[in-house]
């Protein structure tokens, strides 16, 4: 149940030109619950408030980290830019959910673009922390990523997403640019195209959609044309 909750700035990186890890400590009151996949809505300023989903497990509190994209230059990039270490910042939160995977045994398929792939940070992690460690036999692809961006300068995560994934069969991920390089050796396009390419048995899936209005609505609407049950698609719009 959301409730108002106060933060301490406990660490603040910056991991591209624009992208800011920002991890928050709980300050008051010291604990919480929430599921993978909820957000945080942040008061920048009276009356401005902005919703950010939070980008680490569960069981990492009482610390949040939050994934801040300041290329927008606008009330809430101002915000995250002039954050320092000690600050105290107020929030609104848990909120939202509608990313948490369901409790079912189909495959589960994310797709993000941007800092959309941050709910699924925290979800993935939170997803295999449950599962027996070891599991008696992995399931190979259980739980997949796609995650687009424009450029290799813009790409952060990578040797975290390929530590998770070396560690636990299931989990599989793709990065995709669309804009790439001449040197850039890995998938290219958008990433309709290769969840399209790659997926088999899609009505037997669950997706979930979390980025760009464009990338949200073609990629629904293709796995609705593929006979994929409505249920099991799940959408957030990042930005």
């Amino acid at each position: 149940m959301a409730q108002k909750l106060q933060l301490e700035v406990s660490k603040k990186e910056q991991v591209t030109d624009h992208i800011y890890f920002v991890t928050f400590r709980l300050f008051r009151p010291q604990t919480i619950n929430f599921r993978a996949g909820q957000n945080m809505m942040l008061t920048i300023a009276p009356g401005v408030n902005r919703t950010m989903s939070i980008a680490s497990a569960p069981s990492e509190l009482p610390n949040i980290l939050m994934v801040h994209d300041v290329s927008p230059m606008g009330p809430g990039s101002k915000w995250t830019l002039a954050l320092r270490v000690g600050d105290k910042v107020d929030i609104v939160g848990p909120t939202g959910g509608a990313l948490s995977f369901v409790a079912s045994p189909r495959k589960k398929v994310m797709v993000a673009t941007g800092t959309g792939v941050a709910p699924f940070h925290a979800m993935v992690l939170d997803y295999l922390e449950k599962q027996q460690v070891p599991p008696t036999v992995p399931t190979q692809n259980s739980l997949v990523l796609y995650w687009g961006l424009r450029h290799e300068e813009d790409m952060y995560w990578k040797e975290e997403f390929d530590r998770i994934a070396h560690k636990h069969p299931e989990f599989v991920w793709h990065q995709i640019l669309s804009q790439p390089g001449e040197h850039w050796k890995g998938l290219t396009g958008h990433v309709t195209e290769h969840v399209l390419e790659k997926e088999n048995d899609m009505e037997k899936c669950e997706f979930y959609l979390c980025g760009n209005k464009a990338m949200v609505d073609e990629v629904r609407n293709k796995l609705i044309e593929r006979n994929v049950p409505k249920e099991q698609i799940k959408t957030e719009l990042f930005y």
